[in-house]
């Protein structure tokens, strides 16, 4: 995504203004678009390069179809037509051809497959720059650029060349545009997007809300304590950090301002919070269906293996928000209505669908798609016990209108992603680039996470975070893997820093969002958000030395690495947020922290002993004073 609004954000409710019967229109494209996918996925499989075309190339009719409806100029209609024509043709062509591209794309291509290619390519083009920006736009054309002169270019870039006919019907397959993120997008992302619009519908979203109140909202410094809770609920079944921030921010944001919390930390804290709800389990935004496509990990490995980091994340943004309120001398909230535990309890039923996902992966096995299935069917039940929130026909049609708007920018992306992936496959860059990363950094581990780190927030920047873990973690991960790094680990530290990317400037979409939601400066709130976000840095280096952490290993070693991460959160957050007495204590408490990444009992066990010995500094003087009272009180006695 770019700086700035895209002018067809489809996340975004439609402007005023709606031409009716093109909405009518769009509702049945989007309902007959959630019943292919239903369809096939239960009752009719479908080739993969097939079922994918109709996934991209309906969301792109789709997306015409809304943007048409909401109102535009006159000067778009024409732009919108052709897009969705074209969308549509190269579907068709596909669809009639199927067994033919699948054999001679990228090798001996007739000339209509070199057309329709082409139209193919473009359309997703223009649909990524209207739905994410122009960013990752400019990344595909480069790669498309050296896919057919790189060839001219010194070692070790150089690739044995390759004509347009060649490289865009090799984009036209399984191996380019309907590659893994396509794959991923229309098998899972889809249906657990529809999930949370449902979920929301069905009363569980106000129900979060409130459970997120009675947890933090009486705790000092509440309204910002309630927004990390309630940021973190929406986020994990919320595909975009930037629309998380959009759907929370606008109830949490005003709240902490009214606290006391200046706009730029109200909303510094929503973007640091969003953006953590892209790892946390169980839906984990959408990148970890993404995951499960590239490592062939299971999904409730995954789910486990993230639980830790993620919790560690969250601790590290609550000891931010309190030293804060701390500080400022900010008490609990005051005009909330804190709901009462027996509320609470007697509407607990809307956790049921998380519930029923979770026992359904985890308890019985079952497949991604049964349990979402599963998880549905209970939100449809549970809307029924109020009639306010009963989901019937015509909120099935609102839904799938809904959930189509929340599945063009990350189709979109995904059909963009695999353009960059397919190039890289073509030309062998992929596996230069990982051992150029490995010569860069002689093979060290700790220069390799480095890069790795700072190449996956570079790339992340103005991109939603499937788009960039799906390119870092092509290119990068084997890097990682190859150094001894775990599989899990290695694409758990790329998936983490492509969704803090989101909050690091100079291109943070998070942070932009929650800027115009508190009416605060940009840059002063990015910088605060990268400084409360900066604990959750450190927690991906932990658990890729200490794979315990992500509950790999003997239950010694998960202990140590459980150690390891809670006492370099606390010490890090300390460190950074914490008033402290002098900078020489601040530095020190970030040292402690840094001690606990190396994995061995003895720089442990140091870093123990050195962050007792800061805290006894920081507070001698007050414990002084307080046992100076205590003996002058004993004398007087």
């Amino acid at each position: 995504m770019s700086d700035t609004v895209p002018p067809h954000d489809p996340a975004e409710a439609p402007p005023e203004g709606r031409i009716p019967w093109l909405a009518a229109v769009a509702a049945a494209a989007a309902v007959a678009y959630l019943g292919f996918h239903v369809f096939v996925l239960t009752a009719w499989p479908m080739a993969p390069l097939l079922f994918r075309g109709w996934h991209v190339g309906g969301i792109v009719v789709i997306a015409c179809l809304l943007w048409l409806s909401d109102g535009t100029r006159w000067r778009e209609i024409g732009a919108l037509v052709l897009l969705g024509v074209g969308g549509l043709a190269a579907t068709l062509y596909l669809t009639l051809h199927v067994n033919q591209i699948e054999m001679r794309a990228g090798v001996l291509p007739t000339t209509l497959d070199v057309v329709f290619a082409t139209v193919l390519i473009l359309t997703v083009l223009e649909i990524t720059r209207r739905a994410a920006g122009l960013p990752i736009v400019l990344l595909c054309v480069t790669f498309i650029c050296y896919a057919l002169w790189g060839n001219h270019l010194p070692q070790p870039f150089t690739h044995a060349g390759y004509s347009y006919p060649r490289m865009s019907t090799f984009l036209f397959t399984t191996n380019g545009i309907f590659g893994i993120p396509v794959g991923s997008s229309a098998t899972f992302i889809y249906f657990f997007i529809i999930f949370g619009t449902l979920l929301s519908m069905s009363g569980a979203a106000d129900f979060m809300m409130r459970l997120a109140l009675r947890l933090s909202g009486r705790a000092r410094g509440g309204p910002a304590k309630v927004g990390v809770v309630a940021s973190g609920f929406f986020g994990m079944i919320n595909g975009t950090s930037a629309g998380n921030v959009a759907a929370t921010g606008a109830i949490t944001i005003p709240m902490m301002k009214r606290s006391g919390f200046r706009p730029e930390f109200a909303g510094a804290v929503e973007a640091v919070a969003s953006s953590g709800g892209q790892i946390l389990p169980p839906v984990m935004g959408a990148a970890a269906f993404l995951m499960i496509e590239m490592t062939g990990i299971p999904y409730n490995q995954i789910i486990l293996s993230a639980a830790v980091p993620a919790a560690l994340y969250f601790l590290s943004v609550f000891l931010m928000v309190h030293f804060e309120a701390v500080r400022k001398n900010i008490g609990s909230g005051t005009g909330m209505e804190i709901p009462t535990l027996r509320e609470l309890l007697r509407e607990c039923y809307y956790m049921l669908p998380l519930v029923v996902l979770i026992v359904s992966l985890l308890g019985f096995g079952s497949s991604i798609i049964r349990a979402a299935l599963l998880s549905l069917a209970t939100t449809l039940l549970i809307s029924l016990v109020r009639r306010a929130t009963a989901i019937g026909p015509r909120r099935i049609v609102e839904a799938s209108v809904a959930g189509a708007r929340g599945t063009v920018s990350i189709a979109a992306t995904c059909a963009a992603a695999g353009i960059v992936i397919g190039v890289l496959n073509l030309t062998g860059l992929g596996v230069k680039l990982a051992s150029i990363i490995l010569s860069l950094t002689d093979g060290v581990l700790w220069a390799t996470l480095v890069v790795t780190m700072i190449v996956t927030i570079v790339l992340g920047m103005g991109m939603p975070t499937v788009a960039a873990y799906a390119i870092t973690g092509t290119v990068v991960a084997p890097a990682l893997i190859r150094l001894g790094v775990e599989p899990m680990a290695a694409h758990l530290f790329i998936l983490f820093f492509a969704s803090l990317s989101a909050i690091t400037p100079p291109v943070a979409l998070a942070s932009y969002a929650a800027a115009a939601v508190a009416q605060a400066k940009v840059t002063e709130l990015s910088l605060l958000a990268v400084r409360l976000g900066l604990a959750g840095f450190v927690i991906p280096f932990i658990f890729v030395y200490h794979p315990g952490l992500l509950l790999i290993g003997s239950w010694d070693e998960i202990a140590l690495a459980m150690l390891a991460g809670v006492g370099s959160v606390v010490l890090m957050s300390t460190a950074i947020q914490f008033q402290s007495r002098n900078t020489f204590i601040r530095v020190a408490f970030a040292a402690s922290a840094l001690l606990f990444i190396l994995p061995l009992p003895m720089t442990t066990g140091l870093a123990v002993l050195a962050g007792l010995c800061t805290l006894m500094m920081q507070a001698g003087p007050g414990w002084r004073r307080r046992c100076q009272t205590f003996a002058d009180r004993g004398s007087a006695e």
